[in-house]
This record gives C-alpha cells, structure tokens and sequence, in this order.
C-alpha cells in the first residue's frame, strides 16, 4: 500500500519540516533507501541538490540515490525495487511533469507501493490533476495532468490571496491547500496533516482539524 506525503514547500530538513520528514521514513522501515527525483531543475543544479539530499538522508539514518530521466524505464524499475520511499523534490512542474511523463516514470510510479514524499511542485504534481499559476502558456490559473496518484489535488504554498482561484478550481473537485511548514499525508484512504491544511471541496474552503476519510 502507497502512503503519501504532500509539502507545503519548506525545507524538509530544517524545523518542522524535519519532524514530518523523520515520520515518514519511520513509515518506509528500518533504514530505509530513498530515490530522488529532483528532475525540476537543469541538470547541474539538479546534481548539486540530488548530493545535499544525499547528505541530508544520511544525517536521518537513511541512504539515497538519485535517478535521472535519461536513466531509461528498466534502471527506473530496479531502482524503484530497491526503495522504500520515492522524494519528488521542488521545482519548475512544468520540466518535472515532461520529464515524469516523457521518461516512463510516471507510469511506474502509478505502480509503487512504498512511500511517496513530495515537496512543492512535486506535491503539486502527485494528484491527477495540477493547479498552476498564471506563466507563459497561460494567463490565469490552469489544470494541466500530474502522475494520477491521488484523485484529489493540492495547492503547496497556499495562501488566502490564492482563495479566489482555488475556490473555482475546486468546482466538482476537492484541492487542499497546503501552507508552507504544513504537509498532508494520506493512505488507506485516510487523511491526516501536520500544521493548518485547508479543505475546498465544491466552492466552499474549510480548515482540517481531525483525520478525513477520502
């Protein structure tokens, strides 16, 4: 069973967000081995930041390794066998969800069974469907296809200037807004969230407090 963990785009080493980050590799086992996807970046930034998380797993007692898009669908598929959380870190959506998408990783990770953390425009990217703000193929906030792992979507960042197009986002679906320094978890159907998460469901926002079935 998939357990997931959407960030509100903090640093997940670093205050809270560490608390979050050491909850879920708990749920991913005894010494677990992370994958990093940092594909929403060019290449050397991307290495750059794949070598600091590297370092960052470790201090937690976990080991990493990245893959790359051009790694291809079979070195994806071993490397996917061998992890016990997947981390989808920040970044252009954009690049990351051509480079999820073109490479074959996308539809591997629709088959993961382990922990999926993403944090930022990796959260943002999990759900089926993406929210995205206004940027050069468009004016205003538009929908464009995530990985299909949840059915609801979410908005890392979230702030209450972003209600009015949440609000109409959320007609006939739900999105979570998710603040910086809060994250959202959900498995076996059951939501949960460490600091303020904020439910719009039908035009209408309001703030989780307990668990939600889903």
């Amino acid at each position: 069973m998939a357990i997931f963990y959407f960030l509100g785009g903090h640093d997940p080493f670093l205050d809270d967000g560490v608390r979050i980050t050491i909850r879920a590799l708990r749920e991913a086992g005894d010494s677990p081995h992370v994958l990093l996807l940092p594909w929403g970046m060019e290449r050397r930034a991307a290495e750059q930041k794949a070598a600091e998380l590297v370092n960052a797993f470790r201090d937690l007692g976990a080991t990493a390794e990245p893959a790359w898009p051009d790694d291809g669908v079979e070195k994806f598929a071993k490397k996917l066998r061998n992890a016990d959380m997947v981390f989808l870190d920040d970044g252009n959506a954009r690049t990351m969800q051509k480079a999820l998408r073109f490479s074959g990783m996308k539809k591997l990770l629709q088959g993961y069974q382990g922990v999926i953390i993403g944090n930022g425009a990796g959260a943002l990217l999990m759900p089926m469907l993406a929210l995205l703000p206004p940027d050069r193929y468009s004016s205003t906030y538009h929908m464009i296809l995530g990985l299909n792992l949840v059915d609801f979507s979410v908005v890392p960042r979230y702030t209450r200037e972003l209600d009015q197009y949440v609000i109409e986002a959320s007609a006939g679906r739900t999105l979570f807004g998710i603040p910086e320094g809060s994250a959202l978890m959900y498995g076996a159907g059951i939501l949960s969230h460490s600091g303020p998460v904020h439910m719009f469901k039908h035009g209408k926002r309001t703030i989780l407090n307990d668990e939600v079935l889903v």
